[in-house]
């Protein structure tokens, strides 16, 4: 389980240049990533959005970047040394041709327009920047772990108090039903009529229907299951944990608004603590 809250960050000096590379994130519904410090260089936008949708499923994601060349380099610019290369064999080719007795020189290949500054491309720039995003990323999913280990704890924690204030509740049933039963047949009884025993079982059994919570009982407790399957996954559960979240609310209030023992009343209101502290911790989860 992972948090969707972190912080990473990265260096890489390749190829002349030295990319430095920060990400933070934030609770989010989806995934969203912006990018900034890199609008003189729109080529890189879309390489960096892939490679943070790749590592990331969810959360407000924020990504910097600072290039700059080299300083190993100090002031001697970037040749292109593949069209140097080329243009002096052009040069010595003709000279052979022309059968002078003088090699192409320096000079001659400046002339020729055989010394080029290197221009900038993603194919020099993108190996420095990818290792600094690499290492950015590793660090920010690394934290988001750190975090989503203590999230699950103190989710674990309060899916126990859960299942706890569901047990307390099936230990009451047997007690509540026959409390049905009791007032049923006193409030005939007050009516000083005399009905047929077996209606009269009938009537008690229609009563105690109208007030019967085993299939909520049912239900959360396999949205209960289901949340620890949940916690043992590595892949993002977010979602479904806050689809389990409104599940819990749901077959909760039902057992309050059908319960008639103070006993459940009580222990139904302490589930709804519980279940919206769930919602508000899950809302952290990637």
């Amino acid at each position: 389980m992972r948090s969707m809250t972190g912080f990473g960050a990265g260096a890489a000096s390749l190829d002349g240049w030295r990319v430095e590379a920060t990400i933070r994130s934030v609770n989010h519904r989806f995934l969203s990533v912006r990018i900034r410090s890199v609008g003189e260089r729109p080529w890189l936008h879309a390489q960096i959005e892939e490679k943070v949708r790749g590592a990331l499923a969810r959360g407000d994601v924020g990504v910097w970047l600072a290039v700059a060349e080299n300083e190993e380099l100090g002031e001697v610019p970037a040749v292109d040394r593949v069209l140097a290369r080329r243009v002096h064999a052009a040069l010595r080719e003709l000279s052979g041709d022309l059968e002078l007795e003088t090699s192409p020189t320096l000079a001659d290949l400046i002339r020729a327009g055989g010394f080029q500054i290197r221009e900038e491309s993603d194919e020099t720039l993108w190996p420095a920047a990818e290792h600094a995003l690499d290492e950015a990323l590793a660090a920010l999913v690394s934290a988001r772990e750190r975090e989503g280990s203590v999230l699950r704890v103190e989710l674990t924690r309060l899916i126990d108090a859960l299942e706890a204030g569901t047990a307390v509740i099936e230990a009451c049933l047997p007690s509540v039903l026959v409390g049905l039963r009791g007032k049923l047949r006193e409030r005939i009884e007050g009516l000083d009529v005399t009905i047929d025993p077996e209606r009269l079982e009938a009537e008690v059994v229609l009563y105690a229907d109208r007030f019967d919570i085993q299939e909520e009982l049912v239900r959360l407790k396999g949205h209960i299951a289901r949340a620890r399957e949940l916690f043992r996954r590595t892949s993002p559960v977010g979602k479904e944990l806050d689809f389990l979240g409104q599940e819990f609310l749901r077959e909760i209030n039902t057992l309050g608004s059908k319960a008639r023992d103070s006993e459940i009343i009580a222990t139904v209101l302490d589930m709804k603590m519980c279940v919206e502290q769930i919602r508000e911790q899950v809302q952290n989860v990637e």
